[in-house]
């Protein structure tokens, strides 16, 4: 079946009837979506960063964000029933583990923001993405414009029904399969998950919607660190740092007991952090931290 073959992804044929039929009775991520919170207790987090940042400079430190890129990659590797999409009624496997987020070019609300798309391995540590990343945001910030933004300023600068027409024939060449590749790396929106650091700027996480252009059936949005009382073993009430994390899914690509038990091990990679310097773990390895 040609038209099933695509430079971005691969066909998955194992599929249950149901599964099959799912893209069909929901046809878009909007009607497809599922929302998800999750409050993790970061206490040894933060002194893993600590550690890890002994020594460091400012600018290379390895930040809690940097740690929950790496714990993402981590579980799209360990987990790849999630890295998957629905195009064309259709369901296929991500060939690479990818992450898109926003990068502000100053911290002013006039500033532009760019959007940096990242591929990964999945055996990143958090000081492998930290490095990363901090390349790539000198280079967003730097004031060069990548593929995305020229293609954005050529539509953008187009009368309305021309952008309504080159919008439509995206959309209509990605259903069949047809989109070229270089269309795809110009759109970030093409990608495995993509993920909001509001925490940054000091707020709580929204829920946010998934995108019906691109291939993300994930986005993840990253509150602030704060303090929140926990009952302990003991049953006294204490104050620990926390996060909130919210997850926007799209139910069409696995179920929900698959996606339960993700965002367990997921929780358990940012409550443990060390397990993310090894390369090398496999499930039970973040069960038993439990």
């Amino acid at each position: 079946m040609a038209f099933t073959k695509r430079s971005d992804g691969v066909y998955v044929r194992d599929l249950a009837a149901f599964k099959r039929v799912f893209p069909y009775v929901m046809k878009t991520r909007t009607e497809s979506v599922v929302y998800f919170d999750q409050k993790i207790d970061v206490s040894e987090t933060l002194s893993y960063l600590e550690s890890v940042n002994e020594g460091r400079p400012k600018e290379e430190r390895v930040t809690f964000f940097h740690l929950v890129l790496a714990a993402a990659a981590r579980i799209l590797r360990m987990r790849p029933e999630l890295n998957r999409f629905v195009v064309g009624r259709r369901i296929y496997a991500h060939k690479e583990i990818s992450a898109t987020f926003i990068v502000k070019k100053a911290l002013t609300e006039e500033a532009p923001e760019a959007e940096a798309r990242l591929v990964f391995s999945g055996d990143e540590s958090p000081r492998d993405v930290s490095s990363r990343i901090h390349a790539g945001v000198r280079n967003a910030r730097s004031g060069s414009r990548g593929s995305d933004d020229k293609l954005i300023d050529f539509v953008a600068a187009l009368p309305r029904p021309l952008i309504r027409l080159v919008a439509w024939t995206i959309q209509a060449l990605d259903f069949h399969n047809v989109l070229p590749r270089f269309m795809m790396g110009a759109i970030p929106l093409y990608t495995s998950v993509y993920i909001t650091n509001v925490g940054s700027i000091g707020i709580e996480p929204p829920f946010h919607h998934l995108y019906e252009f691109g291939s993300a059936s994930l986005f993840m949005a990253i509150g602030r660190i704060h303090k929140e009382a926990f009952v302990a073993e003991d049953d006294t009430i204490v104050a620990r740092p926390c996060v909130r994390l919210t997850f926007t899914l799209d139910e069409r690509i696995s179920e929900g007991f698959y996606y339960a038990r993700s965002l367990i091990l997921f929780q358990r990679l940012i409550e443990h952090p060390s397990l993310l310097d090894c390369g090398e773990i496999d499930i039970e390895d973040v069960i038993a931290q439990g």
